[in-house]
């Protein structure tokens, strides 16, 4: 198998990852702020009060749009749109604690969590073309300013610049490719407040710092092998001796 046949089967891996934790059901949809019942009924996991808790708060989003949204016929004010979703919201939590025989306060909570295996499916793709990137970008900065031939701060400098640039490009199409995949999984375009529970926006700072470590690992690698691969120079005029 090729090199080029060997990552495309790992990038149709890690889509598959992302189709395969996937979406939240799609049976069920409305804009009434209506819920319903489970045939057959599922137990009362943490898991599964996860995924209920998340499709009623998709519901309710809808509802509120359709109902009392920007674009809605009866929009009054950004306060009314969100108590109409807030009210919809409790009531559906009210609605899956009754038909799961649990605590309204144990269906609430479990909203946002259980998300770990989405997080890694949806990431993962991401993170492998980025670290992909940085191996370019910090490997041709290691070759293009190698510290021998330059002035320590010189090189520094530019690798410092360098790490920024990549952290904060790459931050931002993390963000940007973790709302739309989330979009897609949701089957909703409006993610409202949810884009802040994506994990590259979540943990901006740690993703921002990490970057920057992974592309000074990176350069430093890069540039030993450097230091490592090129011959000493040797004084002009003297031969190797026979031993």
């Amino acid at each position: 198998m090729t090199r080029a046949m060997r990552t495309g089967a790992l990038y149709a891996a890690m889509m598959y990852l992302v189709f395969a934790q996937g979406c939240i059901r799609r049976a069920g949809r409305n804009t009434d702020c209506k819920w319903q019942p489970e045939i057959p009924l599922h137990a009362a996991t943490e898991r599964h009060l996860s995924a209920d808790a998340e499709f009623a708060e998709d519901l309710a989003i809808r509802y509120a749009d359709s109902r009392h949204g920007l674009h809605s016929a009866n929009y009054v004010s950004n306060d009314a749109y969100v108590a109409a979703r807030d009210a919809c919201l409790q009531s559906l939590f009210q609605k899956i604690a009754r038909q799961h025989g649990a605590e309204v306060t144990r269906v609430s909570a479990a909203l946002g969590h259980n998300r770990a295996r989405v997080d890694v499916a949806v990431n993962l793709p991401f993170a492998v073309v980025y670290v992909t990137a940085l191996i370019f970008v910090a490997g041709w900065t290691a070759k293009k300013y190698p510290a021998r031939e330059h002035r320590w701060v010189t090189t520094l400098t530019i690798a410092l610049v360098g790490s920024v640039v990549m952290a904060v490009l790459g931050c931002l199409v993390a963000e940007l490719y973790a709302g739309a995949a989330e979009a897609w999984r949701l089957g909703n375009g409006h993610l409202s407040y949810r884009e802040q529970r994506v994990w590259p926006v979540a943990h901006q700072g740690v993703l921002l710092i990490t970057e920057m470590i992974v592309f000074w690992g990176l350069f430093l690698g890069f540039g030993r092998n450097r230091r490592r691969s090129t011959p000493k120079p040797t004084l002009a005029g003297t031969r190797a001796q026979p031993e």
